[in-house]
C-alpha cells in the first residue's frame, strides 16, 4: 500500500509507480483554467494554443528501490509540484498569495521538497508508520485557510488554480505524515549543559552577536537545537538516500521546452 500524496492515480485507476516509466510522458487533460496556470510556464507560442491543447504531465522525481528485487516506484509529477508550490505561496504570502503566480524557481524549491519527502515516506511505508488521522489533516488544512484569511478565501484561490480539495488533501496528508515521521526518527543527542552554551555563544556564529549571553539564553539555546535538528535531519536523509535509486528530471527543461500537444 502506498501512503496518500504525491502520487495520483493512473489512467488504469491503479496508482502511479511502477507502471510508469521515468521519462514517459503521461498525458492529463486539465480543466481550461489547470491549463492555464501551468502555461504561464510555456513559451508565447505555446500559449497561444491553449484552446486546443492537452497539457502533457510528465513525471518529476522517482524513487524506487536500489535492488533489483525492488523496483516499486513512487513518483510525483509536474502537477504535483504545481499543488505544492501553491501551498507554500499561502504560507509565505498569506492574504496576498492570489497575486502571487508560481514561477520557476518556486517548482524547483517543491521539487527538492518532493525528493526528501519521498524518501522519507518510502522509509515510513516501510515500517508501517504510513498512516495519519483525518483529525491531522484538517488541522492542517485548517492552518492554510487561517494564512489565506479563511476557508472560502482558500476555496477561492484553489478554484482559481484548478486544485480540487482531495488533492491539496492528499499533499497535506503526506507532509503530515512526513513531519511526525521525521520527528520521531531524528534524535538529538542530550541538551548542552550551561557552561558548554555558554562557549558556543562566545565563539560566535550565531545570529545573537552583540547581545548579552543572560538576556537571550533561552532564545539562543533554541536556536541551537533547531540548528542540531536540520544537521541530524540532514544526515538522516542523507542516509534514506543510499538506500533509494533516485531519478530527478530538470523541471526546468520541461517547463520551458513547451511540452504542450493539441488535443485530438
Amino acid at each position: 500500500m502506498q501512503p496518500a500524496g504525491p502520487w495520483r492515480a493512473g489512467e488504469d485507476g491503479g496508482k502511479l509507480g511502477s507502471a510508469v516509466r521515468p521519462g514517459c510522458p503521461r498525458r492529463l487533460r486539465l480543466a481550461p483554467f489547470a491549463a492555464l496556470a501551468v502555461a504561464a510556464f510555456l513559451p508565447a507560442g505555446a500559449r497561444a494554443q491553449r484552446t486546443t491543447e492537452t497539457l502533457v504531465d510528465r513525471v518529476a522525481v522517482v524513487v524506487e528501490g536500489s535492488s533489483a528485487r525492488d523496483r516499486s516506484a513512487q513518483v510525483v509529477t509536474l502537477w504535483d509540484l504545481f499543488v505544492s508550490a501553491n501551498i507554500e505561496i499561502i504560507r509565505r504570502a498569506g492574504p496576498d498569495a492570489p497575486l502571487v503566480p508560481v514561477d520557476l524557481d518556486g517548482i524547483r524549491e517543491a521539487q527538492s521538497r518532493a525528493v526528501e519527502q519521498l524518501v522519507a515516506l518510502r522509509e515510513a511505508e516501510r515500517l508501517g508508520r504510513d498512516q495519519v488521522s483525518p483529525s491531522a489533516v484538517d488541522e492542517a488544512r485548517d492552518g492554510l485557510a487561517a494564512r489565506i484569511g479563511g476557508h472560502d478565501a482558500l476555496r477561492a484561490f484553489l478554484g482559481d488554480r484548478s486544485i480540487s480539495l482531495e488533492l491539496l488533501d492528499a499533499t497535506l496528508q503526506s507532509e503530515v505524515i512526513v513531519d511526525r515521521f521525521t520527528r520521531d526518527s531524528v534524535r538529538l543527542p542530550a541538551a548542552m549543559n550551561r557552561i558548554e552554551l555558554e562557549q558556543q555563544f562566545a565563539a560566535g556564529g550565531h545570529p545573537f552577536q552583540g547581545y548579552v549571553y543572560a538576556d537571550v539564553a533561552a532564545e539562543f539555546e533554541a536556536w541551537v537545537q533547531q540548528q542540531q535538528y536540520q544537521e541530524y535531519r540532514r544526515l538522516w536523509l542523507v542516509d534514506l538516500r543510499s538506500r533509494c535509486r533516485l531519478i530527478v528530471r530538470d523541471v526546468g527543461t520541461e517547463l520551458v521546452s513547451g511540452s504542450v500537444e493539441a488535443a485530438p
